[in-house]
């Protein structure tokens, strides 16, 4: 079934919900006597209990008192019965469809971050956490590691990730992130459908192959694309809260808070993304992120996808660092200074996560389904300087 008959089920239950909001709400807010009145809340109470129901209460049974005590209008409660029975039939098949897709012997994706040469103990108490977490997504992604640090390469093997020394650096050491993608590409021997920069302190759950999954399915391989989203930080991230998709989630909805439209912590693209035509940037420095999406849109007009809503990468903070370390080094503004040498003052706003031209959301048949946005704000538009 499509997507458009898919919507068109969903406005029928919107429809109807309209129709028994006027029913009973509509009635009762003009009633001048001291009962109480039958609310939207209670309206939306009712239609959910007879949904869980599953169908064993009546629509009049299943609403509060406060709404029982109205008459409702029998054709409505008919189109409501049947948009929820079409709803769920059309999920049914949307999803059996889903689940006879063979998926591909060849990895989703190739994710690969990099760590400096330190001792600091909180860091690879960090690192190790994240490795967990990725290699969870094992065999459908694989882990790369770019770093110079002895230790941290025992660390990364034992997961089993590949390790590569950092030989493309700049700005006090961090490495070119142009460099690592097309290494990254070069060691897979091009075998992923999709390949990713995070930064080593992002976890994420299940929903993240959901998600890349879709795309993968809704996109044409051969054109360009990139992949960004916010990132939610959460204040130490415990060994325990990491061991279940379902702990991060809940340790995350407890004490998370999501970051700023214009962070953006990881970087995935497909092969056809022209990383051999961008400028040398380097990570772990201001700057980057943002002007990776704005030239994505203004200059390459690359397909960009906002995947905020669908993914939940989830931020291991410390109260050391970790939210603003950026603007600690001493060579912050290396990534600044290779913009003014090229001839380029960027506007970052346009380089925001919500000037992506497509997002992801849950449908209510609980799948990740790919859209266009439809709002922008004014500072999004294109300018010269990117």
């Amino acid at each position: 079934m499509s997507s458009n008959s898919l919507t068109f089920r969903f406005l029928g239950v919107l429809s109807a919900l309209t129709v028994l909001n006027v029913t009973f709400f509509g009635v009762n807010w003009t009633r001048r006597d001291a009962v109480r009145t039958c609310s939207v809340d209670d309206v939306i109470v009712g239609v959910t209990r007879y949904i869980r129901a599953s169908g064993a209460l009546s629509v009049s049974s299943a609403m509060p008192q406060s709404c029982q005590a109205h008459e409702s209008g029998t054709q409505s409660q008919v189109d409501l019965v049947k948009s929820i029975r079409d709803t769920i039939a059309t999920c049914n098949v949307v999803n059996a469809s889903d689940a006879s897709k063979v998926t591909s012997s060849r990895p989703l994706i190739t994710i690969f971050t990099t760590w400096p040469d330190s001792d600091n103990e909180e860091k690879r108490r960090i690192h190790n956490i994240t490795l967990r977490n990725w290699s969870m997504f094992k065999p459908r992604l694989q882990i790369y590691v770019f770093t110079n640090s002895s230790v941290d390469k025992v660390l990364a093997e034992s997961y089993k990730a590949k390790v590569f020394p950092i030989l493309h650096h700049n700005g006090g050491g961090a490495p070119v992130l142009r460099w690592m993608f097309q290494q990254a590409k070069e060691h897979s021997g091009g075998n992923s459908h999709f390949y990713g920069y995070v930064n080593s302190d992002i976890l994420f759950t299940d929903m993240f192959i959901q998600t890349l999954d879709e795309i993968s399915m809704r996109k044409n391989n051969s054109k360009p694309l990139l992949i960004v989203g916010r990132r939610t930080n959460v204040m130490d991230v415990t060994y325990e809260e990491a061991d279940t998709f379902d702990d991060l989630s809940h340790a995350a909805a407890g004490r998370g808070e999501q970051f700023g439209t214009n962070a953006e912590d990881f970087f995935i693209t497909n092969s056809a993304y022209p990383w051999k035509n961008m400028l040398e940037v380097v990570v772990g420095r201001l700057a980057y992120d943002n002007w990776i999406v704005a030239h994505s849109l203004c200059k390459l007009h690359v397909d960009v996808i906002d995947v905020s809503d669908t993914v939940l990468a989830v931020h291991q903070s410390t109260k050391a660092g970790g939210n603003f370390e950026g603007f600690k080094s001493e060579h912050a503004h290396y990534n600044n200074a290779l913009f003014k040498v090229h001839g380029l003052n960027p506007t970052w706003e346009n380089g925001f996560t919500t000037c992506a031209p497509e997002r992801t959301f849950v449908n209510l048949c609980g799948r990740v389904t790919l859209t266009r946005r439809l709002v922008f704000a004014d500072t999004c538009a294109c300018r010269p300087g990117n």
